[in-house]
């Protein structure tokens, strides 16, 4: 049996981001944005600037192994969990964007794969994250990441942002804390879309090594976008042996024959 390895890039990832100096989100107008994660409820939210390009993560999938980033969570994201009531209502997705020429915009999705809206509706959908993305960080300072109330212009879940970027997605990108797992994790997907004219744009959903690329976030509230291989259920391990030991009788029986 083959194991894939697993970049390299989990350790680095996970020793928090206060020290780094980078807090802005770039919102791609140089056609290569970051990625940026999002969590909120009814009352506020919390964005975090994961400081990793679309063309940096893009490349990061064509190198050899499986992708596996973690983002530990940092004081402002225990901060902001410490005064939800219920957690079962919180919403979380992942984004990045392109707002130069032809449009690049990854976002977490939940499967099946939607049917692609048109061009000129995904230039508007990377317009409407990118004006987002500037009220982040108006207020973001001097860290990687700040949480707001719901009364400011930088909270996620506002209508004009949420899970769906202004109703200009035809489905929600959010997902919950019950997405904890790899395999209970949202799909992950680029779209591309012209420079201009109203033809279908395209969605491609994310994958390394034929593994499905997702995004979770576990029990310890650490942030994961992963490709993880495939381990048996221990159902199948039960099934495996049972076989095996099937095998091994009938062949103690022949041989006593």
């Amino acid at each position: 049996m083959k194991f894939a390895k697993l970049k390299m890039v989990a350790a680095a990832l996970a020793i928090g981001f206060a020290a780094q100096a980078n807090a802005a989100i770039d919102f791609g107008n140089s056609g290569n944005g970051e990625l940026f994660f999002n969590i909120w409820d009814a009352n506020g939210s919390y964005t975090l600037d994961l400081n990793k390009t679309i063309d940096a993560f893009q490349a990061d999938i064509a190198a050899g192994g499986l992708i596996d980033y973690t983002y530990a969570a940092d004081a402002t994201f225990l901060s902001f969990l410490s005064g939800v009531v219920d957690t079962s209502l919180l919403k979380f997705n992942l984004l990045a964007t392109d707002t130069a020429g032809a449009r690049r915009l990854l976002t977490t999705y939940t499967l099946p794969l939607p049917t692609p809206k048109t061009n000129d509706v995904i230039r508007s959908a990377a317009t409407a994250t990118q004006t987002f993305i500037g009220t982040v960080n108006a207020v973001i300072g001097s860290g990687n990441s700040v949480a707001v109330t719901s009364a400011s212009a930088a909270w996620a879940g506002k209508p004009s942002f949420k899970d769906n970027a202004g109703s200009l997605f035809n489905f929600s990108n959010a997902g919950t804390l019950a997405n904890n797992s790899f395999s209970s994790g949202l799909s992950f997907m680029r779209i591309d879309a012209a420079a201009g004219g109203i033809a279908a744009s395209a969605y491609n959903s994310y994958a390394d090594e034929s593994t499905a690329v997702r995004v979770w976030v576990d029990g310890s509230n650490a942030v994961h976008i992963g490709a993880v291989a495939a381990v048996p259920e221990p159902e199948t391990y039960a099934l495996m042996l049972a076989g095996l030991g099937m095998i091994g009788f009938m062949a103690r029986r022949r041989r006593a024959a």
